[in-house]
């Protein structure tokens, strides 16, 4: 059987699972590139070539993995943000394009020449705080989770980067017990509705940590509850930086107006046109 046999095999399993064509073709590229340690253009170019035998047994073993809808990140254990390649496990969620928006305004927020002082809220893999710090040398990032298993996997992927001299890990529920004051804070808290459990996809629901993806019956118990830490933990002036759901950007700006601690400044679009980040300042 040459390569391309097996990729293709592999891709005809996944789309009669269910799985979309292209995302099967991404999803068989991806994991023979990761087995024997190749890129894209030698993959490529050695389609024809007999598989190598370093491709099995793990490859039929993550094709079946993917048939039940595991997500890719969790099978491979990596995931890129921000240019970064993190190491994901189930104990945190899977890092997502639209949270670069969070990044994106914070480096907007802190000049590259001041030594600031900044909180992630529920760090997970610790994708925020890594990519902020990653890019902005001089800053220090205080990152928290109320899961000890999230922070072990943020901790191994600031430890791969060079970062974790920078950043300390707490284990609490939001900013329990965390002293300030903090020049930025961001948070991506959990914002699914409790009840949008039965609509969320398989690999979503079945995989990724429920604490980090719930906030209560109207999704926004876990915003409000940043809101109040940010409140009493951010210098003056101080910025906080939030995303939230589909269809939250109205209740998330009343929430933020009607706080007496901040002012909505704006609400940030993702790339196709979503409202998705709110970027507040204590007044």
């Amino acid at each position: 059987m040459t390569l391309h046999d097996a990729l293709v095999d592999a891709r005809g399993r996944l789309t009669r699972a269910g799985i979309r064509a292209d995302e099967a073709a991404i999803d068989v590229e991806v994991y023979a590139c990761a087995i024997l340690g190749w890129d894209r253009a030698r993959l490529i170019a050695d389609q024809r070539e007999p598989a190598p035998a370093a491709l099995e047994p793990t490859f039929s073993g993550w094709v079946a993995r993917r048939e039940q809808r595991e997500p890719t990140a969790y099978i491979t254990g990596t995931k890129e943000f921000w240019g970064l390649d993190l190491t994901v496990s189930p104990a945190v969620l899977i890092p997502r394009p639209e949270s670069e928006l969070i990044v994106e305004e914070a480096l907007r927020l802190v000049p590259a020449n001041l030594p600031l002082r900044l909180a992630d809220v529920g760090t997970g893999s610790g994708c925020l705080a890594l990519a902020i710090a990653h890019d902005r040398p001089l800053v220090t990032v205080t990152a928290t989770d109320i899961s000890a298993d999230a922070l072990s996997v943020a901790a191994t992927n600031a430890s791969r980067l060079g970062l974790d001299g920078r950043i300390r890990f707490v284990c609490t529920s939001f900013l329990d017990g965390v002293e300030g004051p903090f020049d930025l804070i961001v948070a991506n808290p959990p914002y699914v509705k409790d009840g949008d459990l039965p609509a969320l996809s398989r690999q979503v629901a079945g995989y990724e940590p429920h604490v980090a993806l719930f906030g209560g019956a109207d999704g926004l118990t876990a915003v409000s509850q940043v809101l109040d830490g940010a409140a009493t933990r951010l210098v003056p002036g101080g910025w906080l930086i939030m995303e939230f759901g589909l269809g939250q950007d109205d209740g998330v700006s009343a929430l933020i107006t009607a706080h007496p601690a901040f002012r909505l400044d704006r609400i940030l679009a993702d790339l196709q046109g979503i409202p998705r980040t709110a970027v507040a300042q204590l007044v």
